[in-house]
């Protein structure tokens, strides 16, 4: 068994199989208001197909602006490293390693300043840890952007066979840096982010809407837990297309 599903666990020992809603596979619903913008149909056709029910009134002009690929690719990356600061044994991967990958890239300046605490406390901090799987909800829409499957709408948090892919398959080893990664690495098209985002929006405000007793979710969705998954899905989607704003300021109102 390797280190990571010793650490991370798998999908079929820790959690129950949800169906996998992929917005790709659902069809367009002839009920969708025909005046919204062609981005705003298909996000409430899947909304709706999916059992969400977001306000029709959400503006569909929201002045996004897609930001440089290095900072994507670097926020993405400081994410890997503060996962394996906390998840990965020293004796398996010393300090060093780990704090020079960060230097030689710079990654502390993709960190928040609570993210940047975590480097100065034990690798072994259990609340730490338990808090720390919410940063891959932040990094699946990340790596999506540079080839990575789509992230899904379920809620359903990831598992541990798709962090080990993220840390192995999609982001750079510790020994060369971002930049080179970057540079020889494809991403999705802006248009495809944008439809993604707006879907994550929609989806958000869905969730807002449930969290404050409205029957806005699906049956079964727990608009806390579930609800929580989408919401930092979404923060990476719009921080992507926040062009000059801070991770902490992107703006995440529905």
């Amino acid at each position: 068994m390797s280190i990571f599903k010793k650490l991370f666990g798998s999908k079929n020992n820790e959690k129950p199989q949800q169906e996998n809603i992929n917005s790709n596979n659902i069809e367009s619903s002839p009920s969708t208001p025909p005046m919204l913008s062609e981005t705003r149909q298909k996000t409430l056709s899947v909304c709706q197909s999916a059992g969400f029910t977001p306000a029709n009134s959400l503006p569909t002009e929201l002045n996004r602006q897609l930001r440089p690929k290095i900072e994507i690719g670097n926020r993405l990356h400081a994410i890997k490293a503060l996962v394996l600061w906390l998840m990965v044994p020293q004796d398996n991967l010393p300090n060093e390693k780990i704090l020079s990958f960060i230097d030689n890239n710079n990654l502390q300046n993709y960190m928040t300043e609570q993210e940047k605490t975590i480097l100065t406390g034990a690798r072994d901090d259990e609340q730490q840890r338990n808090a720390i799987g919410w940063k891959f909800e932040n990094a699946w829409p990340l790596a999506w952007y540079f080839g990575y499957t789509e992230p899904e709408i379920t809620g359903q948090m990831m598992d541990g066979d798709q962090m080990k892919d993220i840390l192995t398959k999609h982001t750079c080893s510790l020994d060369k840096t971002v930049q080179e990664w970057v540079n020889s690495t494809q991403c999705i098209s802006e248009n495809e982010l944008a439809q993604k985002e707006d879907l994550f929006y929609c989806l958000h405000n869905a969730v807002r809407s449930a969290q404050l007793g409205g029957n806005t979710v699906p049956q079964g969705f727990n608009p806390v837990g579930n609800g929580g998954v989408i919401h930092e899905r979404r923060h990476a989607l719009t921080w992507m297309l926040s062009k000059g704003t801070s991770w902490e300021e992107t703006d995440l109102s529905t």
